[in-house]
């Protein structure tokens, strides 16, 4: 497989350790639940590097700190959008008082629904609701420090919900026929126009320079009914040709920004079983869960499309969703103390009350009357609603992942 490196959604000491002496670029993200602690001063942006990243960098190539993930998409995470500025601003500096500056970016992982519009691609605009408040700063930012802007692109989510969109365009493979024309310019496939989207908004906003990194991208090698473009085919197809093209040597970039290089990380390295929802949100991934791949794939680009042996359809290996009474959970860390729990609880219950209904007195999870039994209850339920919009169950050390049920009597702990 040969990658050049890997993007992590939170800073796992575990990994981080593995990757030491490995010359491999890391990406390590802050929670998003995390963004408003790191955002409160300068001395909490350091307290992170100094936990996260000083124990492990510069033996671990960390080179970019990304400070949540898609906190615009929904309002789950409405609360951290005027930490978001702060916070990288606070990584940046202990950065600077380190000497890491210069080998370490900061910036931020944002889906394409930050944009109003889209299409032409030339129309690109900032949703009016961030464009002032959230982006220009965070613009500003990321162009003075020479960072990037991450954005999120899933051609196969567009081409799947909208019938305009042909395969062949979804998946690089565009003709004349398929092919989009805006203004001078000619989109051979979805992803350059969604890019260049991006690029004409950040040019509204005055930021025509900025310089963007595409933070996930794939195609799912199985899906349900409904979505007959998820193959492991098309997965093979796509992801190979987005190698091809992000490795030549042209470093092509986007009709708008030619020969400009864009790093690309794809999503992701192993199906994930345990995830609810829809087929392909469980066959994302290169490989399944027992580590054999769900279809070859050189990621140096070397191998030609000609060179791959004929994908085959497997769907008795397709990631199934989980049986009934399996599942994950995020519950109280027995090593955390009472203060950590105490401030996630609050945090739990504050962003919805619903999460802490059942723990109010008289209700089926009250009993144990502990913080840490409560805390368990809150975690899962806020973890439970949220990791699909890049939640964690971190919690600063307050909450650890479980695949015993905690459930007990009439308290019955989602999943």
């Amino acid at each position: 497989m040969q990658a050049g490196r890997v993007k992590l959604f939170n800073p796992n000491a575990g990994i981080l350790t593995a990757l030491a002496n490995s010359g491999m670029e890391v990406v390590v993200t802050v929670p998003n639940e995390e963004i408003v602690a790191v955002g409160a001063s300068p001395a909490a942006g350091d307290s992170w590097i100094q936990q996260n990243i000083a124990p492990y960098y510069p033996a671990t190539n960390i080179v970019v700190i990304l400070v949540g993930n898609e906190i615009f998409t929904g309002t789950a995470f409405q609360s951290t959008w005027a930490s978001l500025v702060p916070a990288v601003q606070n990584l940046q500096a202990s950065l600077v008082t380190r000497g890491w500056s210069g080998q370490i970016k900061v910036s931020t992982a944002v889906a394409l629904d930050v944009l109003a519009t889209s299409f032409p691609p030339s129309t690109g605009t900032f949703r009016a609701d961030i464009a002032t408040t959230v982006m220009q700063p965070l613009l500003s930012f990321l162009t003075t420090t020479s960072s990037y802007l991450f954005v999120n692109v899933y051609p196969f989510l567009t081409y799947t919900t909208n019938t305009d969109i042909s395969l062949a365009y979804a998946m690089f493979a565009s003709t004349a026929t398929t092919d989009v024309v805006d203004g001078g310019l000619v989109y051979t496939n979805l992803m350059d126009a969604q890019l260049d989207a991006v690029n004409a908004a950040a040019a509204r906003l005055g930021f025509a320079g900025l310089r963007l990194s595409v933070g996930e991208t794939g195609w799912p090698s199985a899906g349900d009914a409904n979505q007959p473009g998820a193959t492991i085919d098309n997965a093979a197809t796509y992801n190979r040709r987005l190698v091809s093209k992000i490795m030549s040597t042209s470093q092509v970039g986007t009709p708008a920004k030619p020969g400009v290089v864009i790093p690309t990380y794809i999503f992701a390295l192993f199906n994930e079983n345990q995830k609810p929802g829809a087929a392909s949100e469980r066959n994302w991934g290169l490989l399944y869960p027992n580590l054999s791949p769900v279809y070859a794939i050189d990621l140096t680009g070397k191998t030609a499309a000609s060179e791959y042996s004929p994908t085959v359809e497997s769907p008795i290996l397709a990631t199934p969703p989980l049986s009934a009474g399996s599942g994950t959970w995020c519950v109280s860390n027995a090593a955390a103390d009472p203060t950590t729990l105490e401030n996630a609880l609050n945090f739990a219950c504050g962003v919805n009350a619903e999460f802490c209904a059942a723990i109010q007195s008289g209700q089926s999870c009250y009993v144990p009357n502990t913080v840490a039994g409560h805390a368990s209850w809150a975690l899962n339920n806020y973890w439970q609603n949220y990791k699909g919009a890049g939640g964690s169950c971190s919690f600063d050390g307050a909450g650890v992942l479980t695949s015993t049920d905690p459930s007990f009597g009439a308290c019955v702990f989602p999943h």
